[in-house]
């Protein structure tokens, strides 16, 4: 199976849903694909106040499982460059990359381009030979950075001189992609009619020319008779302006799909090039006189004066970013949504309500996966992704999987999708960090059968409000009630502890005194609410060979990392002590024996980790014995269910020995 990562900065833009559309139809009937997409915003965006939050879908999708990345490069170029992007993403583990839009000059890396000096020529040449225009005017996005804007400015200045015309810095205007600031320029500069001074504009992008449009028109200028209008990029907004505005197509549909198509065949082994260049195609419409005013159908004129129909408006179907939909059952979806999603509950009883949202929205399978413990993030700190992740909820009606188990543990640094489940199982995905503020709980990942992105992102946002709402709820049950009399009279008693007295000066966690107190509270407040557990006893493997080789400074450095290796393999509610020297206990409410094997392999796991990142010159290790405790058990002293532990871990140290 294929594996392919599609990074893009807003679902809101429309040439990335556009290039989106592109990608998504060439995969549709690909069985050997998966490809997720992420929203990532920006780490300093400005769009929401914990929109950065988005930022970390990055993380996921460079992932050691993840085959490739597609990067719709030209949709984050209003807010960070080429150059900056090209740098963040060198940070992460090389993989091959297809971008869209730009060259990120990375190893490995392949991108599309439009060419767009040919079109410039062209529509240059139409104003003055077929409209009788001499002085045109451009509206720029150059302050903005962006290489596209520079390309454009460019490919005008270079068609003038091809055409003979007169290249006029004041007929020069700076904009930034946006419809009102353009308004904004040309009504500071041309507050009347009679101030106009050319006869025809040619804009950076149609947003920038339907705000020329709607300012000229303001002022009483007739357009095309006295003003004739050329935007970039053939959106929606020029398709159902009024006038229609005339605009240069860059086929982004095909980009896409020629992205993916490169994509596919580079995992197939097969040579791509390096470079791919699409040409830019003018679109002569209403605004530059070329369609009359009167027709109201989408239609527009090519370079050869041929008339060709774009698409159609009708039965209130909407020509939308390359697709139709209605938008009635759109909007009727979300709303039914809302209405599922306003409840609190328990996790485990959202996963019946997700299933009919879910149903509502005709997404067909969706994953919700969280970290061991949520991360607080502020804006502008660096995301690291974490190597434990659990899924809470899975729902595959495809499949017909339909559960809640907390107990599907695996390490999204690797993987970031459960590989028994998403071995074997092509489609396109949704996968979007889940957060609450600053709170990162991990994220959703959703299958979809439709191109409607922005829908989709729309029902994401509302689906990782409510998921992480329940979550805090939960949790709050889970400390206030019936398991709650356990869980909060163990806080109550953690909080009256002498933490100078009762922490262990080296590891910081409980020393032996605090371990023994409240460890049997645990265990008597287990038994009277009807609960059970696993007492643990460990110690580390080879502790005197590490002090007598490297020195009692290493040695101390491995108990602390035992202690770590241990805290970190338990919940935050479980209590975890150092008894002496590198013996260690813990008490796990709630956890069955038959738990043990699992446990010992995530320990085993861990210790190899924390080696591996401080650079260890040993291979840290530990021997463990457990015991269950329950009402049905004759021992509930702390003291005697240790030493029943205690013989288990000697059971285990002489295995150790004799495997030697």
């Amino acid at each position: 199976m294929k594996k392919i990562g599609v990074l893009v900065h807003a679902l809101t833009i429309e040439f990335a849903l556009d290039v989106l559309n592109g990608i998504f139809a060439f995969f549709k009937d690909k069985q050997d694909v998966q490809f997720f997409v992420a929203q990532t915003k920006d780490p300093k965006t400005d769009s929401g106040i914990y929109e950065y939050q988005s930022w970390n879908g990055l993380s996921l999708l460079f992932s050691t499982d993840i085959d490739l990345i597609i990067v719709i490069t030209g949709s984050y170029s209003s807010t960070i460059s080429t150059p900056t992007l090209a740098k963040i993403l060198k940070k992460y583990k090389e993989k091959p990359i297809i971008s869209i839009g730009a060259n990120l000059g990375l190893p490995d890396s392949y991108y599309i381009e439009t060419e767009c000096q040919t079109a410039y020529n062209n529509a240059v040449g139409h104003l003055k030979n077929k409209h009788d225009c001499k002085r045109i005017a451009f509206l720029s996005a150059n302050r903005t950075g962006a290489r596209e804007a520079i390309i454009r400015f460019e490919a005008f200045k270079k068609a003038l001189r091809k055409h003979k015309l007169v290249f006029n810095e004041n007929l020069v205007f700076e904009g930034d992609w946006d419809l009102v600031r353009a308004k904004e320029i040309m009504a500071k500069k041309y507050s009347k009619k009679e101030s106009l001074n050319f006869d025809a504009i040619l804009c950076a992008n149609d947003l920038m020319a339907l705000g020329c449009q709607q300012h000229f028109l303001s002022i009483g200028v007739k357009i095309p008779e006295e003003l004739k209008i050329i935007g970039f990029d053939d959106s929606t907004y020029a398709a159902q302006s009024t006038p229609r505005l005339s605009t240069m197509s860059q086929k982004i549909f095909e980009q896409g799909r020629l992205g993916a198509e490169l994509a596919y065949k580079k995992l197939n082994g097969e040579e791509i090039p390096t470079v791919t260049t699409i040409p830019v195609i003018p679109l002569y419409k209403q605004s530059c006189g070329c369609i009359s005013l009167e027709n109201n159908d989408d239609i527009y004129r090519d370079d050869n004066d041929k008339i060709i129909h774009a698409g159609l408006m009708a039965n209130g179907i909407q020509k939308m970013t390359g697709q139709y939909y209605n938008t009635l059952t759109s909007i009727e979806s979300l709303y039914r949504l809302l209405d599922l999603s306003q409840t609190t509950e328990t996790l485990h009883h959202y996963a019946n309500t997700l299933d009919r949202i879910l149903n509502a929205l005709d997404i067909p399978a969706c994953f919700v996966c969280f970290y061991k413990k949520p991360i607080m993030l502020d804006k502008g700190k660096d995301f690291v992704l974490p190597h434990n992740a659990e899924v809470l909820m899975m729902l595959n009606k495809e499949r017909k999987i339909r559960h809640y188990d907390p107990g599907i543990e695996f390490n999204p640094c690797k993987n970031p999708f459960p590989p028994e489940y998403f071995d074997n199982f092509p489609g396109s995905f949704m996968i979007h960090p889940l957060f609450s503020g600053r709170k990162n709980y991990g994220y959703i990942v959703c299958k979809i059968k439709t191109a409607n992105f922005a829908m989709h992102s729309v029902s994401m946002k509302i689906l990782i409000n409510s998921i992480a709402s329940n979550y805090e709820y939960t949790r709050s049950l889970t400390r206030t009630k019936s398991l709650s009399k356990l869980n909060s009279s163990l806080q109550q008693s953690n909080s009256t502890l002498d933490i100078q007295s009762k922490t262990d000066e080296l590891t910081k966690i409980l020393n032996r005194r605090g371990f023994m107190e409240l460890g049997q509270k645990t265990i008597d407040l287990a038994m009277d609410v009807n609960s059970h557990g696993v007492i643990f006893f460990a110690d580390l493997d080879g502790l005197k060979k590490i002090n007598d080789t490297y020195g009692h400074d290493m040695g101390d450095e491995a108990i602390k990392a035992a202690a770590e290796v241990l805290s970190h393999a338990l919940r935050s509610s479980d209590t975890v002590g150092r008894l002496s020297g590198d013996e260690f206990a813990a008490i796990a409410v709630g956890m069955k024996l038959s738990h043990e094997s699992k446990f010992r392999a995530k320990i085993k796991d861990l210790c190899a980790l924390i080696s591996k990142d401080r650079n260890f010159p040993f291979k840290l290790s530990m021997s463990l014995g457990a015991i269950e405790f329950n009402n049905e058990t004759k021992e509930t002293s702390l003291t005697d269910l240790l030493s029943l532990a205690d013989d288990k871990l000697y059971i285990e140290k002489n295995k150790k020995h004799n495997k030697k």
